[in-house]
């Protein structure tokens, strides 16, 4: 787009406009093919329209009337102020014809008494549909100060799958359609100082957040008589933040930049007095019914960037985040036994260095050092200390070549703390399992790349990247990662003749998860130094997930200059697999398991499939048409959703509604669209 601002009375207009009409054709499931789009029978249209002198005025609409549509507007005068107005839509379809036999659906109380007929059930749709409005104002007229006001508001509504355990023990489980009804304001006010050599801005951001339905009243259908039970959903909160941002350039080609901020989330929820258990209602005692929540959080950020001689930049910087938990701490009390919530809270230091030379040869090298502290306010995992080593080296010695490499370091160490065995269930907790992304590890990443311009119309990218984690002190779960990932693209123009662009892509990831479930000694806990005993059930487990993708498209002027034809086809290919070794024991695998049938072949498989054709013909320098067909294949196969059942167990114990069921589908689009352009 080009301004034309060197005098009042010059102006410039631009107009840009597009219809298309869609014919479409879907076998399968709908939702999954419109998971985040709107397409469908009918006509879209956008629009562009721009006035461009002292006052501007520039305007986009498009995906006129559908889900997703979107609508901006920016206007002011040049040097003086600036405002926008903005509205967008943005759908999540999760699964359309879902069934539940509950009443109410759509509502926070849902009725009903579980049957076993599912034709006899409701229909309905989990899908959710977000709004955004934003408006804000910018005034620069008092410079080199300026004040920035924008103001928002999202609405989220519908519906989304969640569940509740039976109250009657492990194993039974009933799914219910959640209704979604938020709302976000956010308020966002700034004022600023921008003259070099000095920047400096103070800025305040508000938001509150509004839940319609704090609780969702269903009827358990494992308890006898299916009485009335409820869950609880997020609760209205409020936040805030202040922050403030300042850049100023200092000698030796030096900068140092400040970001300070501060900030509070409060929140209050109804806390529950009573829960079934075991098949009965269970009352508890709480030092106090309505929890108060309230988090602050705070940040320093300080960089020093300096460029002291020709053939070095440096950089050094320190970044501290606390995150302070001040809620209420509540004692429940059931029957003899006594809990208090833990607050948890952490806080992170973050420092380090980095060093570009700029070296003979056409070669650059980039040195740096990270070390991070991070302190949580939690038994188990309250400390960890990183230190991360990277170097990058850069080479253009060629005037057609680019050339990368790069190897990182990352060592963490973990401080574990195992919880006192004598306040602990061992038949629920292990004393030394430990989360996977606190614990201790080491990861190596190497990476390269070669950028490859031979000819004026050629270009060609390779590149690879090695990562691989080792987890230490792990006696349950993920021991080790590994990680391969490939990327190739080519773009080669053949004179006036065709454009080519092709691409792709492979990535395989394998994780080592284990069990080495150890005896339990009352005094002295689970033991690593003790062998398993035979009794236990320890495990291995390799999952490996390995997907590529490709694409390759090409551009045909059939008439120079009046008719092109573009030709696009795409292709994503994922498969997982999941290799189990059980150690026997004297605990057998059940009658017709082996180590070979225990093994998870298709685990999270999927293909899609998509090809374009599409011809664009210039009537004239304004008015174009332009008309294709697209199909689209979408395969999918997983253990957890293949043979999908509503009803499970005999007498039932779990009853589902049909999320994320059948997600297979085959789209054919053909549209048609005109376009104007002044």
């Amino acid at each position: 787009m080009t301004f034309y601002c060197a005098f009042a009375e010059e102006y410039h207009i631009k107009i840009d406009s597009e219809v298309t009409g869609k014919l479409l054709n879907i076998e399968g499931n709908e939702a999954k093919f419109n998971e985040y789009r709107d397409i469908r029978d009918g006509l879209y249209g956008s629009v562009h329209l721009n006035y461009d002198s002292d006052f501007f005025f520039d305007f986009k609409a498009s995906d006129i009337g559908y889900d997703t549509q979107h609508y901006r507007l920016d206007s002011g005068k040049w040097g003086s102020f600036k405002y926008f107005l903005q509205y967008d839509e943005i759908p999540h379809n999760i699964t359309y014809g879902a069934r539940s036999f509950y009443s109410g659906i759509g509502t926070g109380d849902l009725v009903g008494i579980p049957n076993t007929n599912i034709n006899t059930w409701s229909t309905f749709d989990y899908s959710i549909k977000r709004k955004n409005y934003t408006g804000g104002v910018k005034l620069d007229f008092l410079k080199p100060f300026y004040v920035d006001i924008s103001i928002s508001r999202e609405e989220k509504s519908g519906l989304k799958p969640t569940a509740a355990e039976g109250g009657i023990g492990f194993g039974n489980m009933v799914e219910l359609p959640e209704l979604i009804d938020y709302s976000t304001n956010s308020l966002k006010l700034e004022v600023g100082y921008a003259k070099n050599p000095l920047f400096g801005s103070l800025s305040l951001f508000y938001s509150v957040f509004d839940n319609d339905n704090e609780i969702l009243n269903f009827n358990n259908p494992f308890i006898p008589g299916n009485p009335r039970d409820l869950l609880t959903l997020p609760p209205d909160n409020k936040y805030y933040k202040v922050a403030f941002k300042s850049t100023v350039k200092l000698p030796m080609n030096s900068k140092f930049n400040i970001n300070l901020g501060y900030a509070r989330t409060k929140s209050d929820a109804t806390l529950l007095n009573s829960y079934y258990g075991d098949g009965v209602l269970k009352s508890v005692s709480l030092s106090d019914l309505v929890f108060s929540g309230k988090i602050d959080t705070q940040n320093y950020d300080f960089i020093l960037t300096s460029n002291p001689v020709l053939f070095l930049d440096t950089k050094v910087f320190y970044k501290y985040y606390k995150r302070k938990n001040k809620s209420d701490t509540i004692t429940t009390t059931d029957g003899t036994e006594t809990f208090i919530n833990p607050l948890f809270g952490h806080n992170k230091k973050r420092y380090g260095l980095e060093l570009t030379f700029r070296l003979p040869a056409r070669l650059c090298l980039i040195a740096a050092y990270n070390h991070v502290m991070e302190k949580r306010d939690r038994e188990d995992v309250p400390k960890n200390d990183d230190n991360i080593y990277s170097v990058d080296l850069k080479w253009n010695g060629l005037d057609f070549m680019n050339l990368k490499v790069g190897y990182e370091k990352l060592h963490r160490k973990a401080e574990f703390h195992a919880p006192d065995v004598a306040q602990d269930n061992p038949e629920f907790i292990e004393t030394f399992v430990q989360r996977f992304d606190v614990a201790s590890k080491d990861r190596d990443t190497y990476k390269a790349s070669i950028d490859i311009y031979p000819i004026e119309n050629l270009t060609f990218g390779i590149g690879y990247k090695n990562k691989k984690t080792d987890y230490k002190d792990v006696t349950l779960g993920l021991r080790e990662a590994r990680g391969d990932e490939i990327n190739i693209n080519v773009d080669y123009t053949i004179g006036e003749f065709m454009k080519l662009a092709a691409y792709w892509d492979y990535e395989m990831i394998q994780y080592y998860q284990f069990q080495r479930r150890l005896p339990f000694n009352a005094t002295t806990g689970f033991d690593p130094a003790t062998p398993p005993a035979p009794s236990t059930f320890n495990w291995d487990l390799k999952q490996k997930d390995r997907s590529f993708d490709y694409g390759i498209g090409a551009d045909i002027p059939i008439i120079s200059k009046k008719l092109t034809l573009r030709l696009q086809h795409d292709y994503v290919k994922s498969d997982g697999t999941a290799d189990y070794t059980y150690y026997l024991g004297i605990n057998p695998l059940p009658a017709g398991r082996t180590q070979d049938n225990i093994d998870i072949s298709n685990w999270d498989d999927y293909r899609l499939r998509a090809y374009m054709v599409k011809a664009i013909y210039y009537v004239t320098k304004k008015i174009s048409l332009s008309a294709g067909y697209v199909y689209e294949k979408y395969t999918y196969s997983d253990a957890l959703l293949d043979a999908y059942q509503y009803i499970l167990g005999n007498p039932p114990n779990t009853y589902l509604t049909g999320a994320y069921k059948d997600q297979e589908y085959k789209a054919n689009i053909i549209f048609l669209a005109v376009a104007y352009r002044f």
